[in-house]
């Protein structure tokens, strides 16, 4: 049986609203529910009712919480059935007009720098029985690699809280695989104003980013390859201007200086 503190503190907070429930019988079965059975499937029950059984809302809904895992969305896509009418042919769903407007959080593209990079794994299919994944023991950075994968397979818009925060958090962080599945699916290379994500990765020294978002189409600018001579990132500096960007007078100066 689970503790107290091996539950999110969504479900305490939900415990803590049946508390003050006058039957405390009520309390008492929801509370040894919680306990016995603190899993994907209760958290999935919770989203459930949260967002009124509309698949986008439980998504929106289960995107707030810390307790949002690929068990959970396992849970959403296997009772499919019971959140989604069924599709007339030709025609768009109210649920999938909903989709488009639920965002990425900002969270998911976090980086610990003291982890590996994500990998870019099959996605393996839902069965009805599964067993103890192994992605229980796989670090921070893969999870939440896995979730975004999962998260945009299911239609959610690319962009993150504000737009596209995922595509710039991950130019800055030097996260490639990320950057590649975030293009894969629509990401604009140039957004975030004034070529941003390039800019970001210039600036932190990421080259490999900075290849891939040139090669999404992206411009190369004299303020991309300013940066990179102000921050000594030589190997930038030579491939940027291999690749056509032209220094400008501070630039010439700054590179008078190296």
């Amino acid at each position: 049986m689970a503790r107290l503190t091996d539950l999110p503190y969504e479900l305490l907070a939900q415990l803590l609203v049946y508390s003050a429930n006058e039957e405390l019988v009520t309390a008492c079965q929801w509370t040894y529910f919680c306990l016995k059975q603190a899993t994907p499937r209760l958290c999935y029950k919770f989203v459930r009712q949260k967002g009124k059984w509309n698949k986008a809302r439980v998504i929106a809904c289960a995107l707030q919480y810390r307790f949002l895992s690929i068990g959970l969305l396992d849970q959403i896509e296997r009772h499919e059935a019971e959140l989604v009418s069924p599709l007339k042919r030709g025609k768009r769903s109210k649920q999938d007009r909903l989709l488009d407007e639920v965002r990425l959080p900002s969270r998911l593209f976090a980086l610990d720098v003291n982890e590996g990079l994500p990998k870019n794994r099959k996605s393996r299919p839902i069965i009805k029985k599964r067993k103890r994944r192994h992605d229980d023991a796989a670090s921070g950075n893969q999870l939440r690699f896995e979730l975004v994968k999962r998260l945009l397979a299911l239609k959610l818009s690319v962009g993150g809280d504000r737009g596209n925060t995922g595509l710039l958090l991950s130019a800055k962080a030097g996260n490639l695989p990320m950057v590649r599945l975030l293009l894969k699916h629509g990401a604009d290379a140039t957004a975030g104003g004034e070529n941003k994500a390039l800019l970001l990765a210039v600036v932190y020294g990421h080259l490999d980013v900075a290849k891939r978002l040139v090669k999404a189409g992206a411009p190369v600018s004299s303020m991309a390859l300013r940066y990179a001579v102000q921050k000594r990132h030589l190997q930038i500096v030579s491939w940027l201007m291999k690749v056509g960007a032209v220094p400008d007078m501070v630039t010439i100066q700054l590179l008078d200086k190296l």
